[in-house]
């Protein structure tokens, strides 16, 4: 039962730092309104930071408030704030934006705090105010920001091969020639290298046949002319015989 009693805080705890901060999800060049939804009384003061760094000092005038440009200088001109409802306001919002935000409210009663946060000097918006720990009296709201590529990036990246053929026909309509004139063309220049493959093939079988007819020729006159050669020198020794046998009568 302690143990239990233990492990529901933590796990309390843990939930929060999960599922605590408000999503927001928004397109590049885009302005993204972070509202407090805190009832803020006239007198209190507003901070908001970005990844603990202090961008926003919020007294209720604009006078005595003071907008920061932020680490990089990320924000400089981007920022606007309502100084009624202390609502945070980005504009032209880049991936550099995308992070956590925390809204903290400092109420009137907390004089302490209250005082060090007077600005009774000129605005210095290149300043960097890291954030300091806070007390149980103070109210946080936090936002996590997702910031997305514009979908112009999307679609110069998927027009790129339209673009190609898009080139190509202007280069077709630039030469005076129709759609219909260009395809003939192009339908005649395939026709011509089928014929002359055609041509090829059977010019190179000719030549073929014409080798093998000729040396079957030679192998047929070669055969008879072995055939016709001992028949030959039979007739021969006959005739040498018999004018012999002449001789000797």
């Amino acid at each position: 039962m302690m143990g239990f009693c233990f492990l529901l805080p933590l796990f309390v705890l843990l939930l929060h730092g999960v599922f605590g901060d408000d999503v927001v999800k928004e397109i590049e060049g885009e302005t993204v309104t972070l509202n407090t939804d805190i009832i803020k009384k006239e007198h209190d003061k507003l901070l908001w930071y970005f990844e603990d760094t202090r961008i926003a000092l919020i007294n209720g005038h604009p006078n005595t408030s003071c907008l920061y440009d932020g680490e990089d200088g990320r924000f400089r001109d981007r920022l606007e704030v309502d100084y009624e409802t202390g609502s945070l306001i980005i504009t032209n919002i880049t991936t550099q934006h995308a992070g956590r935000y925390e809204a903290e409210i400092i109420r009137s009663e907390s004089s302490g705090k209250r005082q060090s946060l007077n600005r009774n000097r000129k605005c210095d918006s290149t300043k960097i105010t890291k954030k300091i720990s806070i007390s149980h009296d103070d109210n946080i709201k936090t936002f996590k920001v997702i910031v997305t590529a514009a979908l112009s990036d999307q679609v110069t990246t998927e027009e790129e091969p339209r673009m190609e053929k898009r080139e190509f026909d202007l280069a077709v309509s630039g030469s005076g020639l129709s759609s219909a004139a260009v395809a003939g063309i192009v339908v005649g220049v395939i026709v011509v290298l089928l014929l002359l493959t055609v041509v090829a093939a059977v010019i190179k079988y000719r030549s073929r046949s014409s080798r093998n007819t000729d040396l079957t020729s030679l192998i047929r006159r070669t055969a008879a002319a072995a055939e016709a050669t001992p028949t030959r020198a039979v007739t021969t020794n006959r005739i040498t015989a018999s004018t012999v046998s002449q001789q000797l009568m």
